[in-house]
């Protein structure tokens, strides 16, 4: 018999603090049921914020799925405080506006439906004449803050920002007045970029296979039956009504909480707190419920159809957060796949058995997921590949693991852990979760402690109870979506946006003063130590003194740019062993150590890289070093290798993200003759010989090479551990230099096609500038990209998306060259429906030839810039990395002072100096990916010359 299960209620957390807490977290409940958690970080002045509801798409009405993912979008609209400029009236629209969105739901005439939409048009445009439109974007700028965004889960809805820590009441006093209520201003502009976002998951074959997997295992469960976008005729017929039930069933302080990490006093958040949501009432949350069904007893097998590679995923349904299912799920798939040493890494990718695959959990408060998933090699049926997954599985069940491999997975949690909790994002993201999962504080660090109490037994345990035959079997194959929506664009006149327009809210707010940040600028001679291990070979070293953990490179300046033939004998390198390890017996040794090895060649640099705990770091360095001198050949691998690196070339074709952003950009900047066309042909691929790279491997380090080291050990230390193991000849073999490849010039318009079928169309643009690094050009840009094209409260989001909806994703973005010998270059993105298209392009290029320099966003977005410089500092983990950026200009000081001195006097005079320089007489290549039957080809002639690409002209054939 079923059983109704009810969610839970967030219970109070009867101590402020944990013991063997790994973050020190703090957790305070306000009267009204609000919580606070707190974890503090002095590393930098500012401090991550989360501030999470505990409702998501589960809870959204079954007629009216992604209310909450449309809800989380319109809190960004304001308030009747922010961005209203006369409420009173506005009230009056929005009232007008609700009411016919409930005639336009109950009307099914189509003749009249339209009529209908074209009032809630016109009204909109009227009311949005008394708007400041974009402010909370506006102001959250102004702060400095970073990461302003939003998201939504089947459980819980999110809102982001990372501000500096002297605007913390400021934020406080923002955040508090956002959440009073929402209003549902600018709404059908937004409602048609959701829509868009809905366009994208219908082109996103992850999206089908995730879908169609949650529906198998959750048929009467809102993890199955609905989504976090929603159905796309519910979209189409919102409810302003439900709403507004929805926030005030929802966003009460009881059901709330305020997450933060960084740099300031919890006594100072808790008053805060206080001050600014004390004053919300809680209100009863209505429990979720939801019937039990018995575990399945037979396999449930679909298809989802797509362009990209055909693959197959399996997923088993266990217990949710608040059972111990969830930790032995943990431990069951470290075990499955972990990268380095579990069963599927080793005998299915490390064997060669399918061209990739991985297994990861899914958890939710309710249920969680187990899942598997394999991409077939050349000639492999979804069939083999599932077989290959469930032998793995049974594995697992009989326990054919080795016992030590439970350790090595917990030293290995610890190890992540550590990593994580150095950023303050990840120590916010690990409470929120907490949070919205339901479980007190205490509880989630336990959970984590208890990880190395499990043992085989009860992993082996686990496995034979839930993984049996009731999996769900999602088959993922190439071909057309028939079941695709696809619909007419809506007839939307472009809001008239005030840019110009403050209301009485923003100019208190903009005139309260903030306690200054002085900015801090790196000195590189004083944070990077050098050594000479010997002659002819430095070592470049960063002290650790934070944590135990730390990571070693050799360094190559010369990539595949070079030597393609480098960057293959690298991959070959991770499939081999050597006279003493086979390749498993490698890879399990590497995991017991508790380390990662990796090697990679880019393209004008390789790398050879060994991370982990520092206990492991003299045993690490010999295991690599008795790798690279003792590798051993394996003809068969070499063929398999061979093989796999066809296919997935094959595969890149059907990949319409790599279509556009490798193959045609590339084929923009630099004709055919591309880096993304450099790779060895396929018949000089199966020329190669298996001795003939692992000599290169032998040899690699006889090559020119520096090392860099962070970590805790002391310089001399780790001198002496290279000295003791990294064998170097007297006289190194010079590097091989990297070639270069032309910039095309942009002299003209031209629009290239290649005809893809998706939903929707994608357009990139193009434009080479100043063949060059300029600094003085580089400083602008900045200021010009945050002004301009990126964040919620640029230009071209408020025109391209909040005015004319014509685009859920578009930026727009100058970008500095990485090396002093390349180009600047501009670059944009657009993705809309295909019937948007033209216009959503004359937008664009009208904007970046003009775009509207109100003096009051020019100067938001300029102190947006100088407070960013002031309140960041430069990790000591990412020091050498930003020096060698640097470096590669041509700079050996931290330039973020010149940009600061730049800033401090920069003026409205100077940004139409730089637009007329260097943006608004510019040429375009205007990339377009999509049906080329669904594009206004007339409309597009006008434009520049037009060029039909197919997949050989862009990827090498």
């Amino acid at each position: 018999m079923s059983k109704i299960y009810q969610t839970p209620a967030f219970k109070s957390d009867s101590a402020l603090q944990t013991d063997n807490d790994p973050i020190n977290a703090l957790i305070y409940t306000l009267s009204n049921g609000l919580k606070l958690y707190m974890s503090t970080n002095y590393e930098e002045p500012r401090i991550f914020t989360n501030i999470a509801v505990r409702a998501g798409s589960k809870q959204d009405p079954s007629d009216s799925t992604g209310l909450a993912h449309y809800l989380e979008h319109m809190m960004f609209k304001g308030s009747p405080q922010i961005g209203a400029l006369d409420w009173e009236q506005e009230q009056v629209y929005l009232k007008q506006i609700s009411d016919l969105y409930e005639l336009y739901r109950a009307e099914n005439e189509p003749i009249a439906r339209k009529n209908i939409y074209a009032e809630i048009d016109r009204l909109s445009c009227e009311a949005a004449k008394i708007v400041a439109a974009g402010e909370y974007d506006r102001l959250a700028s102004v702060l400095g803050s970073r990461a302003t965004n939003a998201y939504t889960t089947s459980e819980s809805t999110v809102y982001v920002n990372d501000i500096p820590s002297n605007e913390l009441e400021r934020w406080f006093q923002l955040e508090a007045e956002r959440f009073k209520g929402v209003t549902l201003r600018l709404f059908h502009t937004e409602l048609e970029t959701v829509y868009e976002e809905f366009n994208i998951s219908q082109d996103n074959d992850g999206r089908k296979i995730f879908y169609k997997m949650t529906q198998s295992l959750f048929p009467n469960h809102p993890y199955g039956t609905q989504t976090t976008l929603g159905k796309g005729e519910h979209l189409k017929n919102p409810s302003h009504v439900k709403i507004q039930e929805f926030f005030k069933t929802y966003y009460v302080p009881n059901n709330m909480a305020i997450v933060m990490a960084g740099d300031f006093d919890p006594k100072t958040v808790i008053a805060l707190a206080e001050k600014y949501f004390g004053g919300y009432k809680a209100a009863e949350i209505p429990p979720f419920q939801f019937e039990a069904k018995p575990t399945r007893r037979s396999v449930i097998r679909s298809e989802v159809f797509g362009q990209t590679s055909e693959s197959v995923q399996l997923a088993w349904r266990v217990g949710g957060v608040h059972t111990r299912d969830t930790q032995l799920l943990r431990m069951a798939d470290n075990i499955m796949c972990n990268r380095k040493a579990g069963l599927l890494d080793l005998n299915l990718l490390q064997g060669q058995k399918i061209l990739s695959g991985s297994s990861s959990p899914m958890i939710w408060e309710d249920y969680a997921l187990f899942t598997m998933n394999g991409t077939p090699r050349e000639g492999q049926t979804l069939q083999e590949v599932e077989d290959l997954l469930l032998a793995e599985v049974e594995k697992l069940k009989a326990g054919d693991f080795p016992d030590w491999l439970l350790e090595a997975t917990v030293r290995e949690f610890e190890y992540s852990r550590i990593k994580g909790f150095e950023t303050n994002g990840n120590r916010v993201g690990f409470m929120t979760n907490s949070f919205t999962n339901g479980l007190e504080w205490g509880d989630t660090v336990r959970n984590i402690n208890t990880l190395c109490k499990i043992t085989k037994q009860d992993v082996m345990n686990f496995a034979q109870k839930k993984f049996k035959n009731n999996y769900a079997a999602v088959y993922k194959r190439r071909g057309t979506d028939e079941g695709v929506l696809k619909v007419e664009k809506p007839l939307i006149t472009p809001v008239e946006l005030n840019r110009s327009a403050q209301s009485v809210f923003a100019q208190k707010w903009l005139n309260q003063p903030s306690e200054p940040l002085k900015p801090v600028f790196v000195d590189f001679e004083e944070m990077i130590e050098r050594a000479e291990i010997r002659p002819n070979l430095g070592l470049e070293y960063v002290r650790n003194h934070a944590n135990k953990s730390f990571y070693l490179y050799f360094i190559f300046e010369s990539g595949s740019h070079a030597d393609l033939n480098m960057a293959l004998a690298m991959n070959y390198l991770q499939l081999l062993g050597t006279n003493r390890y086979s390749p498993s017996a490698l890879q399990r040794e590497w995991y017991r150590l508790g380390l990662t090895f990796e090697v990679f060649c880019q393209a004008e640099r390789s790398y050879i890289s060994l991370r982990g705990l520092d206990e492991s770091f003299e045993q690490g360095v010999a295991l690599l070093e008795h790798l690279l001198q003792q590798l051993e050949s394996d003809d068969h691998v070499l063929d398999n290798m061979v093989a796999d690196t066809l296919l997935r070339r094959a595969n890149q074709r059907k990949n319409k993200q790599i279509i556009l952003k490798n193959a045609m950009l590339n084929y923009a900047r630099h004709g055919a003759d591309s880096p993304f066309t450099h790779f060895i042909s396929a018949n000089d691929l199966h020329r190669l010989q298996s001795d003939e790279l692992t000599h290169r491997i032998h040899t690699l380090t006889q090559q020119e090479h520096h090392i860099m080291y962070f970590g805790p050990k002391k310089i001399a230390d780790v001198v002496q551990v290279l000295r003791d193991n990294h064998p170097t000849p007297s006289i190194f073999t010079p590097i091989m230099s990297n070639r270069s490849f032309q910039h095309l010039e942009t002299e003209r318009n031209r629009v290239m096609i290649v005809d893809f079928p998706m939903v929707q169309a994608e357009m990139m643009l193009y434009s080479k500038g100043t063949p060059h690094y300029n600094m003085r050009e580089g400083q602008m840009s900045v200021w010009y990209n945050a002004f301009f094209g990126s964040g919620l409260s640029s230009v071209v989001f408020q025109e391209i998306r909040e005015s004319r909806a014509l685009a859920y994703s578009a930026s727009a973005t100058y970008y500095s060259p990485a090396k002093t010998h390349d180009p600047h270059h501009y670059q944009a993105f657009v993705g809309t429906q295909p019937d948007k298209l033209s216009t959503a392009m004359t937008a664009l290029r009208e904007i970046i030839k003009n775009p509207p320099l109100v003096p009051k966003q020019l100067e938001q977005s300029r102190q947006s810039v100088l407070k960013q410089i002031e309140s960041e500092r430069i990790s000591p983990n990412s020091v050498y990395w930003h020096y060698r950026a640097l470096k590669d200009k041509g700079l050996d000081y931290d330039n973020r002072q010149n940009l600061y001195e730049r800033m401090q006097t920069a003026t409205k005079a100077d940004m139409e100096a730089f637009l007329d320089q260097y943006v608004r007489e510019r040429h375009f290549t205007f990339l377009i990916l999509g049906e080329k039957s669904r594009l206004d080809m007339n409309f597009l002639d006008k434009v520049g010359e037009v060029s039909s690409l197919n997949l050989a002209d862009i990827f090498g054939d």
